[in-house]
This record gives C-alpha cells, sequence and structure tokens, in this order.
C-alpha cells in the first residue's frame, strides 16, 4: 500500500442507525489539501487495506531517460548553451550539428534508457560492431560523457561517469602520388575531357573545368588543404615577390571565409606563405586579369559562389578515374596533395623551411603558423624558391 494513503474507521448515521465504514485519506500531491474517500464495499480492516493497496501511487516517480537529458542539448539558444556560454563554452554552428549528430544516435540506440542503467559493454559492444573510424568512436563517448555532465540539470542525482575505454586513433595518413603521376592528373586536357563527359547530356550546366582544375593545381603547387585552396582571394597572390599568403579557408557549412588559419583564431592568425612556381605564376596571374577580380574577391567561382567542397572532391575523384592512375590499395584524395608537397619540398629544402611553409611547428606536427610580419615570413621561405619549380619533375 502506498505510504500516502491513510485508512481510518469512521462512524456515520444511516436510515437511523449508526454505521461504520473504513475510509481512506490523502494530502493532495498539487493543492497539499486533504482529501477523503470511502473504501467502497469494504467492510473489514483487511478489505479496506487490499482496497487502498489496489490504488495508483499518488507521487509516482518520473523516469527521466537518456532521450529526456539530451533533448535540448547543444540546440542553439537552449537553456543548455547559454548556460554554458555564461560558464566559458561556446561552439560555433558546426560543432553544435555535429554534437547533435552523435546525441541522436546515442538517443536511437539508449534514448529509452534510463542513465544509471548504460553500462561499458553496452556502449562499447556498440561501437566495436560499428563500422567507424577511431576518433568517430572517441567522439561518440564524448557526447556520451556531456550527458552525464547535463544530468544533474534535469534533477537527477549524481550518477558517476564511467570510465569508457578509448579507442585508438586510425592515424594512417594519406598516400602521395609519384612525378609521374602528377603530371598524368594535372594535364589539362585529361580536365577538359572529363567536363565534356559530365555534361554532355546537360550542356546547360557546363561552366567548364578551369575554376576546380586551378584551385587543385594551387592546392599542389602551395601545399594547401582543400578548404584553403576554396577559400583564395585576389590578394593573396603576390605576384611580384612570386609568393602566395595563406591567411584563412572556407567554411563550406556556414559559407563564409575565416581570416586566420586552421587552428588559428581572430587573435592569433597564424598566417603563412609559401613561393609560387614560375608556372603557375603566369597561369594564375592571367586568370585572375582575365576574370577582373578585385583583390577580395573569390578567385575560383563555381555558379557566381565559392567551389562547394563536396564539388571539388567529386571532381578531383573523377579526374583520378578518368587518368587511368593505378591507385592500388592507396588512399589518394585532395589532401594527398598537400602531403606529397611537403614530402616533396624535403627532398630539397631544410626542414625548417618546409616547416615554414607547410605551417608545421615540428617535423611530426601540423597546423601551427608564425606571426611574423610577411615581409619577414618571405624572406624565411625564399630559399625554397627553386624546389618549388622542381614540383612535378
Amino acid at each position: 500500500m502506498d505510504s500516502n494513503y491513510h485508512l481510518f474507521k469512521k462512524s456515520i448515521q444511516s436510515k437511523g442507525k449508526t454505521v461504520h465504514k473504513w475510509y481512506y485519506y490523502w494530502n493532495d500531491p498539487f493543492t497539499g489539501v486533504m482529501r477523503q474517500k470511502v473504501c467502497k464495499g469494504c467492510k473489514t480492516q483487511a478489505e479496506a487495506y487490499a482496497f487502498v493497496s489496489a490504488l495508483p501511487p499518488l507521487f509516482a516517480e518520473k523516469k527521466i531517460t537518456i532521450k529526456d537529458i539530451t533533448k535540448y542539448m547543444f540546440v542553439p539558444g537552449s537553456e543548455h548553451v547559454e548556460r554554458n556560454k555564461k560558464l566559458g563554452k561556446k561552439w560555433d554552428k558546426a560543432t553544435l550539428r555535429n554534437k547533435r549528430f552523435y546525441l541522436n544516435l546515442i538517443d536511437q540506440q539508449f534514448g529509452d534508457m534510463e542513465l544509471k542503467d548504460l553500462t561499458i559493454p553496452m556502449v562499447t559492444e556498440f561501437l566495436i560492431n560499428y563500422n567507424r573510424s577511431g576518433s568517430w568512436k572517441n567522439n561518440f563517448i564524448t557526447a556520451i560523457r556531456d550527458i552525464y555532465d547535463e544530468a544533474p540539470f534535469m534533477g537527477l542525482p549524481y550518477i558517476p561517469k564511467l570510465d569508457f575505454p578509448s579507442f585508438i586513433r586510425d592515424s594512417k595518413k594519406k598516400d602521395i602520388f609519384t612525378t609521374e603521376e602528377l603530371n598524368i592528373l594535372f594535364d589539362e586536357s585529361l580536365w577538359i575531357n572529363l567536363s565534356n563527359d559530365k555534361y554532355r547530356n546537360h550542356p546547360q550546366f557546363d561552366e567548364g573545368h578551369r575554376s576546380i582544375y586551378l584551385m587543385l593545381l594551387c592546392c599542389a603547387n602551395f601545399g594547401l588543404r582543400i578548404s584553403e585552396g576554396i577559400g583564395i582571394k585576389a590578394n593573396q597572390f603576390l605576384f611580384d615577390q612570386k609568393m602566395f599568403v595563406v591567411d584563412g579557408f572556407y567554411k563550406n557549412d556556414e559559407r563564409i571565409r575565416t581570416n586566420f588559419n586552421k587552428k588559428g583564431s581572430e587573435e592569433d592568425r597564424k598566417i603563412r606563405v609559401v613561393p609560387i612556381p614560375d608556372n603557375i605564376h603566369d597561369i594564375m596571374k592571367k586568370y585572375i586579369q582575365e576574370n577582373n577580380s578585385g583583390p577580395d574577391d573569390y578567385v575560383f567561382l563555381r555558379y557566381g559562389h565559392p567551389i562547394r567542397r563536396w564539388l571539388a572532391e567529386k571532381w578531383f575523384k573523377q579526374a583520378l578515374e578518368f587518368s587511368g592512375i593505378n591507385v592500388g590499395t592507396r588512399r589518394l584524395s585532395p589532401h594527398s596533395l598537400r602531403y606529397t608537397y611537403i614530402t616533396r619540398m624535403r627532398r630539397d629544402v631544410a626542414g625548417e623551411t618546409v616547416q615554414k611553409i607547410a605551417g608545421h611547428t615540428s617535423l611530426a606536427m601540423t597546423d601551427h603558423y608564425t606571426r611574423a610580419a610577411i615581409p619577414e615570413m618571405v624572406e624565411a621561405v625564399k630559399p625554397a624558391a627553386e624546389a618549388a619549380n622542381r614540383l612535378f619533375e
């Protein structure tokens, strides 16, 4: 019997007689008012007890599931996001979307459970059988840890975080191209034929191959990430010094360009410069002049906008297939152009100079760029100019 119900016997007058009946009373959980009712048909205390025992609990404890906790987590404008802002944690739109992606997967698999019932084997078994990289699986675990952090704000008592094992990250780098393969892949006639083939049945959509071809050619010759290539503006070319300034990258998901490099910020931009090979210098100077690009204009456009990343990757894959290059088991992607560039520059250039060009803090680390003034940076990488001209040799 719910202990919030209380039995009592009461004497009443009925048809001139005194009758003893069993009642029960309780305090209304919403108003606090005491209420009472008769135990219908009960003549003995045992019958009254049985009657009350069958009544629904007054204070049914609400089950808070994992899905309840995650409902508004990482939702823009939610109490969760605003609270974390006050605690100094801020996330951009891409991060919020990524976090929600993992939470939605967690909801699908474990959402109807209570957090206290979640176990290490449940999560580990699920991830072991999920065909994703170690890094992806570790991000999934991080999202679960976020749920533990949010649980107290849902009124739940403290639940200790489980010590989930981390998965080994797939650290294998992208493979690189040989000299012969670079020359085959960037033979412009191959890209012309690819473009003709792609738009044979829909010529009205054909803007040619040149913007995507030249963007990827710049990635190969400057050691750029594809987001840096997409975000190239005309003022990054220092044609007089034969240098190219890498000072930002394009965020395709938000369709904006940063004014700082990857791992940098508005306060610490981490700019770097790279030599422009002679042949690329002339090609790009002419291309920018022909398109009347202003200093702050994007150089490589598709239908009037910066090239979409997925489209550039698709063209690259198709060009690779068109080229007849034997890929084998290698993982060749646009990022392979950056790896190839760094590898080939190290043949002829001191490691410290390559670090400045590629943006490395050490021969084993990436993504850190000096804050030196651009003229000083140009001087620092001048020894690499000749090597840049031999990239495709």
